[in-house]
């Protein structure tokens, strides 16, 4: 990786410890030569140049609002955990602060990772998107009725959904939403789709993966008492309101996420630490 010259950097300005870390870690980029922009994820506007790196420093929120302004650039992002868990995190603040030459010179290893492209069809007509989604689309109902979506895979009819909703998730989302619906933990270089219904109104259904090269398409059937309110997510962050006969379609992101870690990083080492493995 060549020398990283220009850093965008991305805050949540509503955590204080986020804020706090975001000026340290300015300061020490501007100190060592790098010239800095900063992005707050809470402002509406978003726009910047382009840079050679982004840094985002908070929750993996934080990662998932940079990863999608930065996916048409091209531009790697390194997450600096200031939140909660921090799963797509690749480094802690004071780890950080003591490698920043190194971050500088290019010393950071990538990752890719798969995203998907997320648009919504209605009588025939794209009304959404595409949006890029590192972690997930959720389609989920807005009230507290349980209402019946028809998925297909490719050419072929997949299944008819009965419940509170569907997650529809990449491997770097297999750990957020997707895991608390009982969905399979997934190594994040994996090109595949996780579909993990909610509350599904049988025994029977299952998550299931399938290889992100088909398209995927959901539509939400018109339900026997009227209409009934559903909504989809793009990592919890956009939302669109769907109508009866809408079609969520997923894609793979043509060109996916690029993420920095140091040479050390290992995913099974975040996930032994974040999810308490091996402790009695």
């Amino acid at each position: 990786m060549k020398r990283i010259k220009s850093v965008v950097l991305f805050y949540n300005s509503k955590r204080r410890k986020a804020l706090a870390y975001s000026e340290a870690i300015e300061r020490r980029l501007r100190a060592s030569g790098a010239r800095v922009s900063r992005i707050c994820v809470n402002d509406a506007y978003c726009d910047f140049k382009t840079a050679d790196a982004a840094v985002a420093v908070g929750g993996d929120g934080t990662v998932l609002y940079a990863a999608r302004h930065v996916a048409a650039r091209a531009i790697p992002v390194l997450g600096i955990n200031a939140g909660g868990l921090g799963f797509l995190s690749g480094v802690e603040q004071k780890e950080f602060l003591k490698k920043v030459d190194v971050f500088l010179s290019g010393g950071f290893k990538k990752f890719r990772r798969s995203m998907l492209s997320v648009s919504v069809e209605r009588r025939g007509r794209t009304v959404f998107g595409p949006l890029p989604a590192l972690n997930d689309c959720v389609i989920r109902s807005q009230g507290p009725r349980a209402f019946s979506l028809r998925a297909s895979y490719g050419r072929d009819f997949l299944s008819d959904y009965f419940g509170d909703g569907l997650i529809i998730s990449t491997p770097s989302g297999s750990t957020a939403y997707s895991l608390a619906a009982s969905g399979p933990i997934v190594m994040p270089d994996l090109e595949v789709f996780l579909l993990s219904p909610i509350c599904p109104h049988t025994l029977t259904h299952r998550p299931i993966a399938l290889s992100a090269a088909e398209e995927l398409r959901v539509a939400v059937r018109a339900g026997r008492q009227g209409p009934h309110l559903v909504a989809l997510s793009i990592d919890g962050q956009e939302n669109f309101s769907l109508e009866a006969g809408d079609a969520v379609i997923v894609r793979k992101h043509p060109r996916g996420f690029e993420m920095l870690a140091p040479q050390d990083f290992s995913y099974f080492d975040i996930l032994r630490r974040k999810l308490s493995w091996g402790e009695r």
